[in-house]
């Protein structure tokens, strides 16, 4: 391992005069290296492992390259023995061990060919659901609210028009504007609209914070109206929206910072993971490329998820790992499961 080009890098990364642009590409490499631990490599007959010295803040990583001929069960062992290596560092960064802790968790529950459409491990203790408290001070949203989104709804042209009629008249009242809000916010209507359900939801927090004296309900309410913001924020963002509504690179940038900033504000609100929110918690540390933990946190509330969800993030997750055996299995199992939902994302 005595090439120049690696002694140059190594020679840099020791550098202690190394800052701004380049040492923050390089912390984000190293999260990179540390999420894709495996390069295939044709022909190699044994595993080569690239230790890369790192500074104490930028932590250590570490490429295993296997050969094409590795059994699952070997492939296993050889990421959970480099996992364990790299948790020895002692000068390990604490967001980059909690990573890793967490990759090997989910690796060592994991048995090759043996992955089921339950989570690998005991789930969180139930957490009695949270019910999104439907907020109406003055009364004028109850009737239609039951005639558009009620148990026994049958939504007709009069019933849309009513409420676009009532937003007209009632512009600043707050059960107007969160049934728009919940109306807009359907699955159907997410990726058509994800800039119309981001705004829709900014207009009932503005309100909610308005409230002088707000409740527990009203609390909550907030809650869900936060998590309906970012995930419409992180619809904006899907490829197969912005081929229709492309975005340029302010318009990502401020996306990007209000997401960012919701996402704060739930959990200032809800600190611990809850199952109702817990996607929108998954993606923000996919985002970061802590797939490690989004992998774990997914398994620790797998049975409180919609199965379509937790099987389709399993698999994706896997595949951003670059971890190909096991993302296989996930990916077989969603098929299986959810073979609709599979036809309809090769139509996208």
């Amino acid at each position: 391992m005595s090439s120049p080009v690696l002694r140059r890098v190594l020679h840099h990364l020791g550098n202690p005069l190394l800052k701004g642009s380049f040492r923050s590409m390089l912390f984000h490499l190293t999260k990179l290296l540390t999420s894709v631990l495996s390069i295939r490599c044709r022909g190699a007959a044994m595993a080569t492992f690239l230790t890369l010295g790192l500074s104490s803040s930028l932590a250590h990583a570490q490429l295993s390259v296997l050969s094409e001929g590795n059994k699952p069960a070997q492939w296993k062992a050889s990421q959970v023995a480099t996992l364990k290596q790299q948790l020895a560092e002692p000068e390990l960064a604490s967001e980059l061990k909690l990573e890793l802790q967490s990759q090997l968790k989910w690796l060592s529950a994991w048995e090759p060919g043996k992955l089921s459409d339950t989570p690998l491990w005991e789930t969180e203790s139930q957490k009695k659901p949270w019910d999104e408290p439907s907020l109406d001070p003055n009364g004028l949203a109850g009737g239609l609210r039951q005639r558009l989104l009620g148990p026994e709804a049958s939504p007709t042209a009069k019933d849309t028009a009513e409420l676009k009629a009532l937003l007209a008249a009632h512009d600043n009242d707050l059960g107007v504007r969160q049934l728009h809000l919940h109306w807009l916010d359907q699955a159907q209507y997410r990726k058509a609209y994800p800039q119309e359900i981001a705004d829709a939801a900014a207009k009932v927090l503005a309100l909610i914070d308005g409230v002088a004296d707000p409740n527990r309900e009203t609390v909550r309410a907030q809650a869900f109206t936060l998590y309906r913001r970012g995930r419409a924020l992180i619809y904006r963002e899907l490829p197969q929206v912005l081929v229709d509504k492309p975005m340029d690179d302010a318009e990502s940038v401020k996306n990007a910072a209000e997401l960012v900033g919701v996402f704060h504000q739930l959990k200032k609100l809800v600190a611990e993971p809850r199952p109702e929110f817990i996607l929108l918690e998954d993606r923000m540390l996919r985002r970061d490329h802590w797939n490690g933990r989004a992998l774990a946190l997914l398994e620790d509330f797998g049975g409180q998820v919609a199965p379509h969800w937790f099987l389709k993030k399993r698999r994706d997750i896997l595949r951003d790992l670059g971890w190909e055996i096991p993302a296989k299995e996930a990916a077989a199992i969603y098929a299986q499961a959810f073979p609709e939902e599979l036809a309809n994302e090769s139509k996208e």
